[in-house]
């Protein structure tokens, strides 16, 4: 049978609806979803709806390259039929995705045929729409030839491979970028907590465990940018920032094309949440409850405020100590070995944790937190006046040591302000035993 642009156009307007299509709710006929790109482009295959519809799409979607759009739909749909990247990457094809590629190659080949018919009536197309179309490049070549051309096209597609950090809203994943993310080296002070996030998503980037992990500590701490930075420190690992509210509903929504992907692995970082407002009827029934977490999604939640005894149990909990004018000393010190400095006198030390005190006393930090320290240390790496004053500030008869008592009065005020007056009592209590016991 002869190659028409007429059986061009029946092969493309069935592998779309192969492609694209659900039965129709009465069971007879097949649909696409409303307002689709796949609907649109069916109509194009009707020559009483071609020039209607070519206007149409190109206002509807042409500020996005017709490849590009098309790519990425097929992509999906190969992930849906488990057909993952790796074997379109090979070249070792099943029968199920060479039958794909084909419908692939039909589709393709059917809008570039009606790519020519609209050229054949200029003056009733819009000229972008017209480009919008011509520049959808066709496969040349023997058939084989083809299919990995397609492939290829298909493979770019995957927006897991194009970036490892997202957004997901509404349903949807949205490539982005954050200014929190830090060189490891960057991180000073609370060693034991480093070392737990080295620990935790370097096993969960070498298959060993997806354990989810809570984290908590008071506001200023860093949680964040630790979080993000440990996590993207290893390559295999893809971050995801849902939004709070999908661990009360669209749990499944976004965990099921993750769970899809098994050539990635997910880190699910909700961040900044409220466990004491929290519904945690979905995240008990997928973790640790009824359903189990796929091997390659790992949760890692972080709060202000501690998480149930009954979400604890359900993943590993790191937890920031208070920070207090040892830990202050602690940051300083490591952040003073990054300027090669290791053989120092540790009244330096204390002389520039405590003119960090001082700055906080003249009102110019809100806070004494790891934030605010980081803050004023950055001030030394690119002032060296303020290095040589400090230095001789410590190498003098007098040096002043950061004050225990405000760092301790700040803290209280800080967790009275987030947790009440009954939670600082109890604090309080559990001090005044320890000492008993001491």
């Amino acid at each position: 049978m002869a190659d028409t642009v007429q059986n061009r156009l029946i092969r493309a307007r069935w592998a779309l609806e192969f492609l694209f299509a659900e039965p129709g709710r009465d069971g007879s006929g097949a649909e696409f979803a409303a307002d689709s790109l796949p609907e649109c482009l069916n109509a194009l295959f009707s020559p009483e709806q071609r020039i209607a519809y070519a206007n149409l799409i190109y206002r509807k979607f042409g500020e996005i390259p017709l490849e590009s759009r098309l790519a990425s739909l097929l992509f999906d749909f190969f992930i849906e039929n488990r057909i993952l990247p790796k074997e379109l990457e090979a070249g070792e094809w099943s029968d199920g995705c060479r039958f794909l590629l084909d419908a692939a190659r039909d589709l393709w080949s059917g809008i570039a045929a009606v790519a020519r018919e609209l050229a054949k009536q200029p003056k009733k197309v819009f000229p972008d729409a017209l480009d919008y179309f011509a520049a959808l490049p066709v496969p040349t070549g023997k058939v084989e030839q083809q299919r990995e051309s397609l492939a290829k096209v298909i493979l770019a597609a995957d927006r897991f491979r194009q970036s490892r950090m997202f957004r997901y809203w509404n349903g949807r994943f949205f490539e982005t970028k954050f200014d929190s993310i830090k060189p490891l080296d960057r991180f000073f002070g609370f060693p034991s907590v480093r070392a737990q996030f080295l620990d935790h998503f370097r096993k969960f980037a070498e298959g060993k465990s997806n354990l989810p992990l809570l984290v908590n500590s008071l506001p200023g701490h860093g949680k964040t940018s630790m979080i993000l930075s440990y996590a993207y420190a290893e390559p295999e690992l893809v971050i995801i920032l849902p939004e709070p509210v999908t661990l009360e509903s669209g749990w499944n929504e976004l965990v099921e094309p993750l769970a899809a992907r098994p050539d990635h692995r997910f880190v699910l970082f909700f961040d900044d949440i409220d466990p004491r407002e929290t519904n945690w009827f979905h995240f008990r029934t997928n973790v640790g409850g009824a359903f189990s977490l796929p091997e390659n999604v790992m949760p890692v939640l972080s709060a202000n405020y501690e998480f149930p005894a009954n979400i604890l149990s359900r993943g590993r909990r790191i937890s920031f100590p208070l920070f207090d004018e040892l830990r202050c000393c602690e940051m300083v010190e490591d952040f003073l070995a990054t300027f090669g400095v290791r053989h120092y006198h540790r009244n330096l030390i204390s002389q520039i944790a405590a003119d960090y005190t001082e700055e906080f006393g003249q009102k110019k930090f809100t806070e004494l937190s790891p934030r605010s320290l980081v803050r004023y240390l950055s001030g030394y790496e690119h002032d060296r006046n303020k290095r040589r004053t400090i230095v001789e500030l410590a190498s003098g008869p007098m040096v002043t040591r950061p004050d225990a008592q405000l760092f301790y009065e700040f803290n209280i005020e800080l967790m009275r302000s987030l947790y009440g007056e009954e939670h600082i009592k109890r604090l309080l209590k559990e001090r005044l035993d320890d000492l008993g016991r001491g």
